[in-house]
């Protein structure tokens, strides 16, 4: 944690704010391994609600951490690594009880594929961007498509590789956005989900991307560029 840190982070934000049409402020997560690893200025999110919420509350200017003793959504909390995921989201029977599948086979071979983070941590911060004096694991932006699209552009424009989103309109904010650029130490696109559109009120005309902490520079550069 350190002003070199919250510096980075605030020239980011500037270079985003400039090149993408937002609707409200990039949010800087990191996951905690201890109570140790908490920086000075962040206080315990004083309620009980979903990871896509507080996702939510960062991006309109809040910053806390939380343990998996605030995370409404077990879900949510499993995917980004502060709990097992739950049997029966694991196993596909909870979204096949909920009629999103055609059968329990079908529920199950998605399940398998959504992004989780398998080691197990403390915390979370939360903070938009421009405040967060700490290294992102991920930076998470909700948009318009149209930010969306500058993004993507900015990604292709070092790489000369098409996009390939990795999503299902299920675990969209923790699973989408946050888990797979963890793991895969990349960007990632995602449509939203029931949930966060209706627990984080995600817009109709919002979608989110997650950029690894590992990806944010060649982001940046290529933002600049184009």
């Amino acid at each position: 944690m350190s002003s070199e840190n919250l510096s980075k982070n605030q020239e980011y934000n500037e270079v985003i704010k400039s090149k993408v049409k937002l609707t409200c402020k990039p949010v800087a997560m990191k996951l905690l391994k201890s109570e140790d690893e908490i920086p000075e200025g962040f206080d315990l999110i004083d309620e009980k609600v979903r990871h896509c919420e507080m996702v939510r509350k960062a991006s309109l200017g809040e910053k806390f951490y939380s343990t998996v003793e605030e995370q409404l959504c077990l879900g949510g909390a499993g995917a980004i690594g502060l709990r097992d995921m739950p049997e029966k989201l694991a196993n596909g029977e909870k979204y096949y009880s909920l009629g999103r599948f055609k059968d329990l086979e079908t529920a199950k071979n998605l399940t398998s594929e959504l992004s989780i983070i398998e080691d197990t941590y403390w915390g979370m911060l939360y903070a938009p961007l421009e405040e967060a004096d700490f290294e992102a694991d991920v930076i998470q932006i909700i948009t318009e498509p149209v930010g969306g699209m500058k993004l993507a552009q900015s990604i292709v424009y070092g790489t000369g590789n098409k996009i390939n989103p990795n999503f299902a309109g299920i675990q969209s904010l923790c699973g989408d956005a946050f888990s797979n650029p963890f793991i895969e130490k990349d960007v990632n696109f995602t449509l939203g989900c029931d949930g966060s559109r209706k627990a984080a009120d995600i817009k109709d005309y919002e979608m989110a991307i997650g950029i690894s902490g590992e990806k944010i520079e060649e982001v940046i550069d290529g933002l600049k560029a184009i």
